[in-house]
C-alpha cells in the first residue's frame, strides 16, 4: 500500500514511522490513522523487526484531530458522526499500541498535542527534543482529553497535575514531563533520531518477548485484584522459563558473557 500520511524507514531490526504531513504539522486524521494501524499491523508480523521508533517531521511529531474536519463537520450538521467516526480509528490506534507485541518508542520531535501527545504517551518509551511542546489541548474546543487522555494520566500523575493540564490547556515542556516521569529523556534536537534509534536497537536486541508479555500485565494490572494479578504474573513467568531466550540469558550470565537474545 502506498502511504500518503507517513512513511516507514527500516534500520536493521529496527522500523521507523515517520509523519510526513507537514502543512497541517501531521494531524491525527482519519486516514492518517488508517495508514499508522496497518503499517503496525504489517510491522507486528515482520520477524526481522524487533523495535519500532513513531515521530514526526517538521515542527510537529502530531498536532493532535483535524481541526479543519471538525468545523466542516459543525458546518454540515453531523459533529457527533465525524466525532465518532474519527474517535473510533484514533482510539483504535493508542489501544492497538498498549498492547503491541513489539517495543515502541516515541521520538517527540516538536508540536504533541492533544491525541498527539496521547499518542505518545501510549507508546511505550518517550524521547523528547529540547524543542517538544506538549498539550491536552482538548479543553480549548470544549472536549474532553480524549484518545485514552483520562486513563494515561490519573494512573501516572496525581489528580490535581493531570486536572491542571486538561482543564487548562496550556503548553507543557519536556522538562516538566520528564520530572513527572512521563517521558523517559530530553535531548538537543540534532540528537533525537539517533538516541532514539541506539535506544531501539537496545531494545531489539533484548528479550522482545518478555517485553511483551511485561506490557501485556502492566495492562492487566489496572483492572484485576492484587491476588489474581500475581497468580497471572507467576503463569507468565513459568511460561517464560520455556523461552529460548530464557536459556540464553541463563547460560550466558553464568559464562559472564553478553546475552544475544532472540525473541522466541
Amino acid at each position: 500500500m502506498a502511504y500518503n500520511n507517513i512513511k516507514i524507514e527500516f534500520y536493521e531490526k529496527v522500523a521507523l514511522i515517520r509523519f510526513i504531513n507537514t502543512d497541517k504539522l501531521n494531524p491525527l486524521n482519519i486516514e492518517t490513522s488508517q495508514e499508522l494501524s496497518l503499517a503496525l499491523d504489517k510491522l507486528k508480523t515482520d520477524q526481522k523487526i524487533r523495535a519500532i521508533i513513531i515521530t514526526g517531521s517538521g515542527r510537529s511529531f502530531s498536532a493532535g484531530g483535524d481541526i479543519k474536519g471538525m468545523l466542516k463537520s459543525i458546518e454540515d450538521g453531523t459533529p457527533d458522526k465525524y466525532m465518532d467516526n474519527l474517535t473510533k480509528e484514533i482510539y483504535g490506534i493508542t489501544i492497538q499500541l498498549r498492547k503491541y507485541p513489539k517495543p515502541i518508542i516515541a521520538a517527540v520531535n516538536g508540536f504533541s498535542i492533544g491525541a498527539g501527545m496521547n499518542l505518545a504517551l501510549s507508546c511505550d518509551l518517550i524521547i523528547a527534543s529540547e524543542e517538544a511542546k506538549f498539550a491536552e489541548s482538548f479543553s480549548k474546543l470544549g472536549l474532553i482529553p480524549g484518545a485514552l487522555g483520562t486513563h494515561l494520566l490519573i494512573n501516572q500523575i496525581s489528580w490535581q497535575k493531570a486536572a491542571e493540564f486538561c482543564f487548562l490547556g496550556k503548553m507543557i515542556s519536556p522538562n516538566e514531563l520528564l520530572k513527572l516521569g512521563l517521558i523517559n529523556k530530553v535531548v538537543p534536537a540534532e540528537d533525537l533520531e539517533k538516541e532514539a534509534l541506539k535506544l531501539a536497537n537496545e531494545l531489539a536486541n533484548g528479550p522482545t518477548l518478555a517485553y511483551a508479555r511485561t506490557k501485556k500485565l502492566f495492562l492487566e494490572a489496572l483492572t484485576t485484584s492484587f491476588e489474581e494479578h500475581l497468580e497471572k504474573e507467576r503463569q507468565e513467568q513459568v511460561l517464560s522459563a520455556l523461552t529460548q531466550d530464557y536459556k540464553i540469558g541463563v547460560k550466558a550470565i553464568n559464562q559472564k558473557e553478553k546475552p544475544k537474545f532472540i525473541g522466541k
